[in-house]
């Protein structure tokens, strides 16, 4: 890009996790651009910043941000996240895992969740999860790095970062303090627009003014900045139908978990988070709408139809809103900041450019939401308030995936999805939505080969995980662990 047309400077509106990550990112790719992070009062329901979790693109962030994952476990910023377990959430009662990585060997091209679900018609088959290493470490409370041989089974899963939100926060502005960034305190009392649509600057209490090529608004769900060049908005609250969460905290171990709880309920579900030394509790409800029910985090669930509009891009919550379920908020956010990075305009912002970030986001957020309303839509309940939307009608994406893989076992392809197959069949069944058909192709394995390929591989995992130390052990020997 020419340097007529290089962004020169960029104001950040939010000093959250998502703004703070969002002005490094952006720091580390236009070094030659002044930064300022406007220190607006935060928005509580801005869940990306209170909730923070890092997966796969969080891990590709902070290796862009030179945050190291072994210095934020050894400061308590980080322990490390294998998945959920997820009781009372279906029409069995069964409690049931989501893990991230694989489940299960494929048998050359036909995947796992297709071997298994001719196993289970047959009555024959354990737990889909017992097939998953990361289920079985996450079942004893244990964790070790993924082994470097991607033919040992102890390589298959995967792993992501629970964050301490403050800790982590205060981790972002030391980093923000070496970088190219400047604080600017103030709300935001008014958007000043450009004759073309745009925005031209800030005015913050206190009568400052904050100019800049490119404003990023992550100011939460309120969505300070876009909101006034662009009102479009998608409310996905037919699909995500919870909208009022309640936050807590209990003393915890040191060591924790490193898997999270949830429990249905029949108003909503709880949530167990485990951190450090305390745990952090979570309640969503739907809220009745009656006088004095005004208790707990009011939640927006949908999307900004344009999260970027000529010089204003949205991100975290200010572009998409969504419940908590699996803690993805963070993760869709580091998404779209790669994104961001990688779709960069020149200062001009032509809608050649945006649109195709807008496009792509799109297509990253819509899948989240359906990965989501999965849970609610498929759940099996029907008492208290699930009764409300147990018959409701999925988006037209998500009832494409229903007929896929409730016919054949398929998955359909969508560009630029963030959620693997390995996480789609691991709800999918949890949830008891299984295939009527089968794909033909799972017929070339035997049932009787595929019943001992699937027990050895049972007694292989739980013989590894037996032999493995405890997480306290394993944090405790972190030192003589290779960076990943």
């Amino acid at each position: 890009m020419s340097g007529e047309r290089a962004i020169r400077s960029i104001a950040v509106a939010g000093a959250g996790v998502v703004g703070l990550s969002a002005a490094l990112a952006f720091a580390r790719a236009l070094p030659s651009a002044g930064i300022t992070i406007i220190k607006s009062t935060p928005d509580p329901a801005a869940l990306a910043d209170t909730l923070p979790v890092a997966q796969a693109a969080g891990a590709r962030l902070h290796a862009l941000l030179g945050l190291d994952e072994e210095e934020l476990v050894r400061a308590g910023i980080a322990t490390h996240f294998l998945g959920t377990r997820f009781e009372d959430w279906s029409a069995s009662g069964a409690p049931w895992w989501h893990v991230q990585g694989s489940y299960g060997k494929p048998a050359g091209a036909i995947p796992f969740d297709q071997i298994w679900a001719r196993a289970h018609a047959a009555g024959k088959a354990q737990p889909y999860d017992r097939y998953a290493v990361g289920a079985a470490l996450a079942r004893v409370g244990k964790f070790v790095h993924p082994a470097a041989d991607p033919n040992f089974v102890g390589s298959r899963f995967a792993y992501g970062l629970r964050l301490d939100p403050e800790l982590y926060l205060e981790a972002l502005r030391k980093q923000a303090e070496t970088a190219n960034v400047a604080f600017q305190e103030g709300d935001i009392e008014r958007v000043e627009l450009r004759s073309d649509g745009g925005v031209s600057g800030l005015r913050l209490s206190g009568g400052s003014r904050v100019e800049a090529d490119l404003f990023v608004d992550c100011t939460g769900p309120s969505a300070s900045v876009i909101s006034a060049v662009d009102d479009s908005f998608e409310d996905w609250g037919n699909w995500l139908p919870f909208d009022r969460l309640s936050l807590g905290f209990a003393v915890g171990p040191d060591v924790p978990l490193p898997a999270d709880r949830v429990r249905a309920t029949p108003d909503g579900w709880v949530a167990e988070w485990p951190l450090r030394g305390r745990t952090m509790t979570g309640r969503l409800s739907r809220h009745a709408g009656i006088s004095g029910d005004e208790d707990g985090i009011a939640l927006t669930r949908g999307r900004r139809s344009r999260p970027w509009v000529r010089n204003v891009l949205a991100l975290g919550d200010a572009a998409t809103a969504m419940d908590p379920l699996h803690r993805l908020n963070l993760d869709m956010a580091h998404h779209l900041i790669l994104l961001a990075l990688e779709l960069l305009p020149g200062r001009d912002f032509h809608p050649a450019e945006t649109g195709e970030y807008n496009r792509r986001a799109e297509q990253v957020t819509r899948r989240v939401r359906d990965f989501l309303s999965v849970h609610y839509l498929r759940s099996g309940r029907s008492d208290g308030t699930w009764r409300d939307f147990a018959a409701a009608a999925p988006a037209d994406s998500l009832a494409r995936t229903f007929d896929q893989y409730e016919y054949r076992g398929r998955l359909p392809f969508h560009e630029d999805e963030s959620v693997s197959r390995d996480s789609w069949t691991a709800v999918l069944l949890g949830l008891g939505v299984m295939p009527s058909e089968l794909d033909p192709a799972a017929a070339a394995v035997s049932l009787d080969e595929a019943l001992m390929a699937m027990e050895q591989l049972a007694r292989e995992i739980e013989d590894i995980v037996q032999k493995l130390p405890s997480y306290a052990e394993y944090l405790g020997g972190m030192s003589a662990v290779p960076r990943r």
